[in-house]
């Protein structure tokens, strides 16, 4: 029987399921976040799920990886954080679960943490011992890694915060509760907020899309829209500040960065090399800022690497 490793990673609008035999990604699925269902019925047909792409009856699962957005408990696989999309996601026995459906232990880690792993062992950190993970897009996720050891803390919230740091003392309460994060200044979920505020809002192409996102913020911003300009030039300052405290907290060798985002990479690394060059405690030089090369499956592959820890 061949025993194969089943990775689940949360996304804003998708959830992606994988299975990974010997290493590689065997077979993988998206699906509908579905935030209108409670988590109790998600993970019902997240086992569906995993049950139907096993390739054969020769193949089991011997394991499952949860990559969460929010914080949890690593150790004991508990969920700590309250979580907008699935209220109560924070109450339900995960290793109840996954013995109920498949006899097998769970570990589950922070979706960030988790793709900090999987880009160190498979990815952009290979070989580096000092890495800082950024994820830019819907939020601003964060994780670390310290003389080869992932950062958690007691309470499990060290280096994921990043998103939620003040950088803005006078801005709005963030819907964590704190004061002017990077993520309340420069978020998909906070743009339209901005953008409407504008008195230039009503002139702008941005006034004319469903939805303002950084696909058509840059877009836009390319074809000379001054307002959309005017907050993709907001965004990058806010990202380059929150990457330069990131620095000085931790002094990584590499920056990584994740997200959807970085198909403007070419526009956002520039920038981000510039500030650290202007304000930063060191040169750009002493930090390589790279894209992710797992951009699709560093989390599911961080879980796999997790899980091959905790239970080796």
């Amino acid at each position: 029987m061949k025993e194969v490793f089943a990775g689940i990673d949360f996304g804003g609008t998708r959830i992606k399921i994988a299975l990974i035999f010997e290493n590689k990604i065997l077979v993988e699925r998206n699906i509908e976040a579905a935030s209108q269902q409670t988590f109790e019925e998600r993970l019902a047909d997240i086992a569906l799920e995993i049950k139907d792409l096993l390739p054969g009856t020769d193949f089991k699962v011997s394991g499952i990886g949860f990559a969460f957005p929010g914080i949890v408990n690593f150790q004991t696989n508990v969920i700590l954080s309250k979580y907008v999309k699935y209220p109560g996601a924070e109450n339900i026995d995960l290793n109840a679960w996954a013995t109920a459906n498949f006899g097998v232990p769970l570990v589950i880690e922070n979706d960030a943490r988790a793709a900090l792993i999987g880009e160190w062992k498979h990815g952009a950190g290979v070989g580096s011992s000092d890495l800082v993970l950024v994820t830019l897009g819907t939020g601003v996720g964060t994780g670390v890694l310290v003389n080869g050891v992932p950062l958690r803390g007691k309470n499990f919230i060290a280096g994921n915060l990043g998103g939620h740091t003040t950088i803005n003392f006078e801005g709005n309460v963030c819907n964590c509760g704190n004061i002017g994060c990077v993520e309340s200044e420069s978020s998909t979920w906070v743009l339209t907020e901005i953008a409407r505020k504008s008195p230039d809002f009503l002139s702008s192409k941005l006034s004319q899309v469903e939805v303002i996102d950084f696909k058509n913020l840059f877009q836009l911003s390319e074809a000379g829209d001054s307002l959309a300009i005017e907050l993709k030039n907001r965004c990058l300052k806010v990202w380059a500040l929150c990457v330069i405290n990131l620095v000085h907290a931790y002094d990584p060798e590499k920056v990584i960065f994740g997200g959807g985002i970085m198909k403007s990479s070419h526009i956002i690394l520039p920038y981000i090399k510039e500030m650290i060059d202007k304000h930063a405690w060191i040169n750009s030089a002493d930090v390589a800022l790279i894209e992710a090369f797992q951009l699709e499956s560093a989390g599911i592959l961080g879980v796999y690497e997790l899980f091959k820890q905790k239970y080796k």
